[in-house]
């Protein structure tokens, strides 16, 4: 699915760093897996 999201671009590039990942829809879907995982062990 594509969308256009409007992210600070020093929080993304920290993320991406972070996830050790290389692109933008790499640290997204990181970020998003974990906070599923998070809630769902919530």
């Amino acid at each position: 699915m594509r969308t256009t999201l409007d992210l600070p671009e020093d929080l993304l590039a920290e993320a991406m760093q972070a996830a050790h990942v290389k692109t933008k829809t790499k640290a997204i879907i990181v970020a998003l897996e974990d906070l599923v995982q998070k809630a769902r062990l919530a």
